[in-house]
């Protein structure tokens, strides 16, 4: 079993999932009166963090509701009479750069490895020479390939190899004793659930499938049904307004401003001081960019500072010694101001939440500035959610109340709200069955899955 501990019961409440209950949705949460701080026009900014301690607790449905709070309750699912479910389910959240999984009912995912899939070249049998995750970069024989491309599944055979290696290798499970809960990014073609469904049911055998939108999920693991989601990837930067547990696309917006510019531009300015660097050293670049960059409050002012001020050395396994000073914050400064030159798809962080927010219903609006969520590896750099906060006071309406969260487990965020959804007593009824899958066939995913 996993190494990481189990959420601890208490007995106070628990989740409300409006798709799970046919009734009216309890209230959203509404914008404080007064945040921790006011501009001078009078709008006001807070930022939160969340706590990562999450109970589960099984109750009347109206009476269910969603929070983050150490203080809830919960008795986790017993699966032994659990509507033929007999094992805990399992969370997969693939993104571009790795795979998360892990059993529900757990703050974080037990195993993550690099997306990529290798295929030794010459071996006499194809699975035999499958290689998963960045060891298959040591072999000089293996043809690499990337499941993901721009957020969606793109090799669906190697997308097969990676869930099969996650659950036997690194989980050590048989598919065909656990139900799978699989998380699919914003704008995900409809073929792509129905490969999900197939993958699941015809390859790994698993007793149960439910596929579930990584925005929704990430919004659950802040304790919010309702939250103006900013998924900062690897390849792309997503804005969702999720309402009442339902992800908003018509007001959803994107841009290419993401880890993967971060850790190029990165790398200019290392070239840019005089280092040598390879395309295998891109992991390098980004282990520098995750442990060393900041982002200012005040670009310009940051800039008059002497550079003493924020100079770091960094040990390279070379031996070299590197020495960062402005790089620090000139790399993430790419988030809020993109240079012109790089296209029009590269918008800043800022814009792209003002794009989406002025996209939706007027009544919504004030819900979603107070609830805006950060999650994704892109938003762990220190000083962001501030920042944030300060740019959209000026992106925004007058007498916004602006307040940005996130809590300390965001970069996998999505995962824990799989594993939050899934050990739901109330949830169970929502898998789809083999029986089910086998009587209708993969479009059953567009059914049962909100």
């Amino acid at each position: 079993m996993s190494q990481f501990g189990r959420f601890c019961p208490s007995p106070l409440r628990g989740i409300h999932c409006p798709a799970l209950f046919p009734r009216q949705c309890s209230e959203m949460e509404r914008p404080h009166e007064s945040g921790t701080g006011t501009s001078q026009d009078g709008d006001s900014l807070q930022t939160e963090s969340y706590s990562t301690i999450f109970m589960l607790h099984e109750c009347h449905p109206d009476e269910l509701e969603l929070g983050s709070v150490s203080s809830f309750s919960s008795s986790t699912v017993n699966y032994s009479s659990s509507e033929g479910l007999s094992m805990c389910p399992v969370v997969i959240d693939t993104g571009t750069r790795s795979c998360r999984a892990g059993f529900s009912g757990y703050h974080s995912p037990s195993a993550e490895v690099s997306t990529l899939v290798g295929h030794r070249m010459g071996s006499e049998e194809a699975r035999a020479g499958v290689v998963i995750g960045e060891e298959a970069l040591l072999y000089p024989d293996t043809k690499t390939t990337e499941v993901m491309h721009n957020g969606f599944i793109m090799d669906w055979e190697a997308a097969e190899s990676l869930w099969k290696y996650l659950l036997e290798r690194e989980l050590r499970v048989n598919p065909e004793d656990h139900a799978l809960l699989l998380t699919e990014p914003l704008f995900s073609p409809t073929s792509s659930r129905e490969n999900m469904a197939e993958v699941a049911f015809e390859v790994l055998g698993t007793p149960g499938l439910f596929v579930s939108p990584q925005s929704v999920l990430s919004a659950y693991a802040h304790g919010k049904i309702s939250a103006l989601v900013l998924d900062m990837g690897h390849e792309a930067t997503r804005v969702v307004p999720v309402l009442e547990g339902r992800s908003m696309a018509c007001s959803s917006k994107q841009t290419d401003v993401a880890g993967r510019c971060l850790t190029w531009y990165l790398s200019t300015l290392l070239e840019d001081m005089g280092h040598v660097l390879n395309k295998g050293m891109t992991h390098m670049v980004e282990g520098i960019k995750r442990a060393c960059c900041y982002i200012a409050d005040d670009f310009q002012r940051e800039c008059l500072l002497p550079p003493s001020s924020h100079a770091i050395d960094i040990s390279l396994p070379n031996g070299i010694t590197l020495t960062l000073s402005k790089e620090r914050f000139q790399c993430p400064e790419v988030l809020f101001n993109p240079p012109p030159s790089w296209g029009d798809s590269f918008v800043s962080i800022q814009e792209t939440v003002q794009k989406s927010v002025a996209q939706l219903p007027e009544e919504i609006t004030p819900t979603m500035c107070a609830n805006i969520v950060l999650c994704g590896g892109s938003s762990l750099f220190k000083g962001l959610q501030k920042r944030l906060c300060n740019e959209l006071l000026d992106q925004l309406p007058s007498r916004t109340t602006i307040k940005v969260g996130g809590s300390e487990l965001r970069r996998h965020a999505a995962w824990t709200g799989g594993s939050i959804l899934a050990s739901l007593c109330n949830f169970q009824s929502c898998w789809i069955r083999r029986d089910e899958y086998c009587e209708v066939g993969p479009r059953i995913v567009h059914q049962k899955c909100f």
